[in-house]
């Protein structure tokens, strides 16, 4: 039959069937499935990373802001008579905390964090012997300050040691440190030249009998784990003080080993778990204070830091930027400090008055302008 042009021609056939659009419509999905497939990939390793970043430890050390502690409170004294103060003579801590990569990378971002490498601060020694070596410091230092501040109030105290041990190699200045690569946290000075050295205040004697320039011989034991005790020569050219050029200095803070002290009476401080000799000065006032029936604060909150010697005399110990920080948050009214420190305590001082000291003498002077220190004790002849 031939078809009636009229009409109009059928439509072709189709077939019903969902392969051609089931085709199209998966290809998105799987484009979608496979974005997110490499997004959750992604996700896991930044968060693998991070936290690898958080745990892996690396070869240097982060000192940031402590606290600042009432030494008053910590004191005890058995077969004397003590006085309860309104002031208070505070010590600062540093946070000392082995780095981890991630932490490393943000202290860049932190003015108030100090980042040093792990061998100025362990030195030779394994952070277990450093954590002992620091926690002897302190008890050094406890036991110089109630020799120092008895003394100082006019008890009889005799002191001897076996040489002067390094706690820290730099003078909290710009200047090229002499004793940098030469002397390492825990080694113990026990002779300059041919002049043998005892205690702290003699390795003090001792260099400022030299001129800047002078190159020198020390006689080093370093420290040992096993308590052997060989010594060693290292030579050393000494370089001029920042705050005087005709004197001598080495750049370093030590304390007195094996400190043997006969005291009139028992005096003890509770310093707790925190090692390290930089509170020598804090618990040498804070004992006079209880001593002392009126407060050689004034009834002002004071803070300090430096280690102290069987002499008097005032060291650096450093992280000077990190207690001053902490003593600026803490309200206190005054910060002690080293002088080779003061110009660093100065730059993040703000409103803070800071004070340069090189002995418990000089301290206590300066506490007299609050109504303490050498109007309550009487100055030295």
């Amino acid at each position: 039959m031939v078809p009636d042009p009229s009409e109009p021609e059928p439509a072709p056939a189709v077939i019903d069937g969902p392969a051609d659009d089931a085709a199209d419509a998966a290809k998105p999905r799987r484009h979608i499935k496979r974005r997110w497939y490499v997004l959750g990939v992604t996700v896991v390793v930044i968060t693998l990373a991070v936290v690898a970043a958080a745990l892996i430890k690396v070869p240097y050390y982060l000192l940031s802001p402590g606290s600042v502690r009432a030494t008053e409170d910590l004191i005890t004294v058995s077969g004397a008579e003590v006085y309860p103060q309104d002031g208070q003579v505070g010590y600062t801590t540093v946070s000392v905390q082995h780095a981890t990569a991630l932490g490393w990378a943000f202290a860049h971002l932190d003015d108030s964090i100090s980042i040093y490498p792990e061998k100025q601060i362990l030195g030779s020694s394994t952070p277990t012997e450093n954590r002992e070596q620091n926690l002897q410091m302190m008890t050094d230092s406890k036991e110089t300050a109630a020799a120092v501040a008895l003394s100082r109030l006019g008890y009889d105290v005799a002191v001897t040691g076996t040489g002067a041990v390094v706690v820290h190699v730099g003078d909290g200045t710009d200047k090229a440190v002499p004793a940098t690569g030469v002397l390492t946290p825990g080694d113990t000075i026990v002779s300059v030249g041919t002049t043998p050295i005892t205690k702290s205040e003699e390795l003090v004697t001792a260099i400022a009998a030299h001129a800047p320039g002078d190159t020198i011989e020390l006689g080093i034991q370093p420290y040992r784990a096993d308590g052997t005790r060989t010594t060693e020569t290292r030579s050393v050219t000494l370089a001029a003080r920042s705050d005087d050029p005709n004197k001598a200095f080495l750049g370093v803070s030590s304390s007195t080993r094996d400190l043997d002290y006969h005291l009139p009476f028992q005096v003890s401080v509770d310093s707790g778990a925190v090692g390290g000799p930089s509170a020598g000065l804090a618990f040498t006032l804070g004992i006079m204070d209880v001593l002392t029936p009126n407060s050689i604060t004034g009834g002002h909150k004071v803070a300090t830091t430096g280690t102290i010697n069987a002499d008097g005399t005032v060291g650096p110990v450093g992280g000077v930027h990190q207690k001053t920080i902490a003593v600026r948050e803490s309200g206190a009214e005054l910060f002690l400090v080293p002088s080779s420190e003061y110009d660093e305590a100065e730059k993040y001082a703000g409103s803070l008055r800071v004070e340069k000291v090189d002995t418990v003498d000089d301290a206590l002077k300066v506490l007299a302008t609050l109504g303490g220190g050498t109007d309550v004790i009487p100055p030295t002849s």
